[in-house]
């Protein structure tokens, strides 16, 4: 099941270390074209750890609790005290939230467990009625707009920050896929920013692979010309032990 970054906003966090974080408005449509139905964070008790940017091999900063309220989700953040990093969170975000404007973002991860599309205004969008929420995360940059902020926050390794994108751009894939097919069904083709915007990952993918390719080829040219130098220098040392004798 595939997991879903977004972002989130802290209201308040005090000094004990609890605070409280809006989710989501349900009722409104996000950066990403989701909207989200009653119950779809609600519909069980979901307690998830606080990770630092995301990352799941780190000690959790604390937990937070998943609840909705007057059409709003929020996540009651309660960061443990007792550890290090817990504490200096804590002290870092009361000053980010009592310091003029707050710089500090969060995201939070989750899947996907129940959805559907509607059309709206002219508009695809995907109404999410059942979210697993994983973890919520103080990150360098909030992730809510889409797979260029991923990079900007602690990754694993870069073979984890690929997987983390290709995930993203399967995701892409197929929902790429239904907008085709209800337009086609209705006798619509895809709006022509959609496809603008298609066509500029498309670009920036060839791109990166390009580079990659004539870097490899870079790698291996080096590569050959350091073998002929050790080639050449075990042969020059052996023929001169040779006639050494």
């Amino acid at each position: 099941m595939k997991t879903v970054i977004k972002s989130l906003v802290v209201e308040k966090m005090d000094a004990a270390g609890t605070g409280l974080a809006r989710i989501a408005t349900l009722s409104e449509v996000d950066h990403d074209g989701d909207t989200y139905a009653p119950g779809a964070f609600g519909w069980k008790e979901q307690w998830v750890p606080i990770l630092p940017a995301h990352a799941r091999d780190a000690l959790p900063l604390g937990k937070a609790k998943v609840f909705e309220k007057d059409g709003v989700a929020f996540a009651d953040l309660h960061l443990n005290l007792e550890t290090t990093d817990g504490k200096d969170w804590a002290s870092h975000l009361k000053f980010d939230l009592a310091t003029g404007m707050p710089a500090q973002e969060w995201s939070y991860g989750f899947a996907v467990m129940d959805a559907a599309y509607e059309d709206r205004q002219g508009e695809r969008v995907r109404v999410l009625r059942k979210l697993d929420v994983h973890e919520v995360s103080p990150v360098v940059r909030g992730a809510g707009m889409g797979t260029a902020t991923l990079a900007m926050k602690t990754r694993g390794g870069f073979a984890q920050q690929i997987d983390g994108v290709i995930s993203e751009i399967s995701d892409i894939i197929d929902r790429a896929g239904d907008v085709a097919s209800l337009r086609a069904a209705e006798g619509r083709e895809m709006s022509k920013a959609r496809l603008d915007q298609l066509t500029s990952l498309k670009a920036k993918l060839e791109e990166l692979i390009s580079k990659s390719a004539a870097s490899d080829a870079g790698l291996r040219a080096d590569d050959a010309a350091g073998d002929a130098v050790v080639a050449d220098w075990l042969t020059r040392s052996a023929r001169q032990r040779f006639e050494r004798g």
